[in-house]
């Protein structure tokens, strides 16, 4: 029993012995290991920093950042409504020319006139540079088949006066009875007295038996508003169922009236369909006035 108190006294003693070494060989690492490192942190050198650095730093120039450069945003076009298509419109009038040779006894003299022939009256076929007019137009029983195409005449030729111009129509027919546009007197030829004419001729129906003296003399009456007579007369007529002496007759009646009322007048003579010795009368009657004869077949 004494032995063995013995033997574990011996073994508690060296391992004293031991722990105590083995804790003197730990702190000896550590104190080594630290010591070391502080050594190492005195070798280091120190930076050195002069004056010359510095001021090398403060002079150089200041950093900028470069400037942001936006990309150039590309402009918006607006297109255009799309515009209906034109439609022609009329064409602007050529240019007229105002002639200043023509005599001064019209109240529109000045009036510009687009070609030389702007005061020519044609009536089938014959023409004359006139400014007043009439149209003495037979209407008498025998015209009945052929009127239509003396009212197509006679409309073409009244529309195609101009305003300078004046005019009037007067259709005869049994014993004294005639028709006169506007009242009977030379109307300038605007569009409304051109309307009334048009109207007096599709109203107008043949009858009766032919009597021209009458509806001559109305014409070779007739005034404008300045008291100035007829230039021309167109006469048609298809006929008188007149003898020899009786045409003579007539022909002396009719420059009688002529002489008395339009001394200047020229009477143009237009035979429809007519009997020799009727277009015998009728040429004999525009030869004495410096007029023209045209027999219609």
């Amino acid at each position: 029993m004494m032995k063995m108190d013995l033997r574990h006294g011996k073994v508690c003693y060296w391992a004293l012995i031991f722990s105590v070494a083995a804790h003197s060989v730990t702190l000896a690492v550590f104190t080594g290991v630290t010591l070391s490192g502080e050594t190492q942190k005195e070798v280091l050198p120190k930076p050195v920093i002069s004056l010359q650095m510095i001021e090398r730093v403060v002079a150089q120039p200041t950093h900028r950042p470069k400037p942001r450069i936006e990309p150039i945003a590309e402009p918006v076009v607006q297109s255009e409504p799309e515009q209906p298509p034109l439609i022609p419109g009329p064409q602007p009038p050529e240019p007229t020319v105002v002639d200043t040779s023509l005599e001064a006894d019209s109240p529109q003299t000045n009036t510009p006139i687009a070609n030389p022939q702007a005061d020519e009256v044609e009536f089938f076929g014959q023409k004359s540079m006139v400014r007043r007019v009439c149209y003495v137009v037979d209407c008498s029983g025998s015209m009945y088949g052929q009127m239509y195409q003396v009212k197509n005449q006679l409309k073409k030729s009244i529309l195609d006066l101009n305003s300078r111009q004046s005019f009037s129509i007067v259709f005869f027919m049994e014993g004294q009875t005639v028709l006169t546009s506007d009242g009977g007197t030379l109307a300038p030829a605007t569009a409304r007295a051109k309307s009334t004419a048009l109207e007096l001729i599709e109203s107008v129906r043949p009858s009766g038996s032919t009597d021209a003296e009458h509806a001559l003399e109305v014409a070779m009456r007739l005034k404008n508003a300045s008291g100035e007579g007829v230039e021309a007369v167109y006469f048609l007529t298809d006929g008188f169922d007149l003898d020899s002496e009786n045409s003579r007759l007539f022909a002396e009646k009719v420059n009688r009236l002529r002489n008395a009322h339009a001394s200047n007048a020229v009477l143009h003579t237009i035979g429809f369909d007519a009997q020799p010795q009727d277009c015998q009368m009728l040429r004999r009657l525009a030869q004495n006035t410096g007029g023209a004869f045209i027999n219609i077949n």
